[in-house]
């Protein structure tokens, strides 16, 4: 998941556009900071084209179950993600992701710092190693600041047969536990199957 640095300075620049195209159709209620958040983490990540229908997603290499985030939660396009929900009225934002393109063997902490890219002034709350499906996954909670503005999230890395799962929930800190359970669904949820794309 290395990337070069001009790589990841237009990955920062496609999600600000998207950003800011999503800020336009609902201004209100911190849909700009929480959208941008969750969008600038999806721009470092991989870019995949896939279905979602019933908590489930498709691609030409993964096949994954994920939970529902529940009453509230609206799903929202944004690019280079799997899945993402914006929560008006708590101001957050829920996203899931995959990808299997260049995936090396760069250990679930260095992969959850990735996510972590485009914010300053960073603390880890909480960073525990949990089994999951078969693997081991890696739960971080932590503050950071993004634009100069103070965010929590929770973040969920799990890798297995060559590809990337994440599932991220970004808010504010003062509501962070208020759209913790819905994450909590989606990350419970998350059951990747075999690689498609392998025989």
């Amino acid at each position: 998941m290395t990337r070069p640095p001009h790589t990841l300075s237009r990955a920062h620049r496609q999600a600000h556009r998207q950003a800011h195209r999503n800020s336009h159709r609902a201004p209100n209620h911190g849909r700009t900071a929480s959208i941008l958040s969750v969008a600038l983490v999806a721009g470092l990540s991989a870019c995949t084209t896939g279905t979602y229908e019933n908590g489930h997603y498709i691609t030409k290499s993964v096949d994954y179950t994920l939970g529902s985030p529940g009453e509230g939660w609206r799903q929202v396009d944004i690019e280079a993600t799997n899945v993402a929900w914006h929560h008006p009225g708590i101001g957050a934002g829920l996203l899931v992701n995959s990808h299997c393109e260049g995936v090396q063997d760069a250990p679930l902490v260095a992969l959850t710092n990735e996510l972590m890219i485009g914010t300053t002034e960073r603390e880890i709350l909480e960073q525990d190693v949990m089994p999951w499906a078969g693997r081991e996954a890696l739960e971080t909670v932590a503050t950071a600041k993004l634009d100069g503005v103070l965010r929590k999230r929770s973040l969920f890395v799990l890798k297995k047969d060559g590809c990337v799962y994440d599932v991220v929930y970004d808010a504010p800190p003062e509501r962070y536990t208020q759209g913790l359970a819905a994450y909590e669904k989606v990350r419970n949820g998350l059951n990747p199957g075999p690689r498609r794309d392998r025989g």
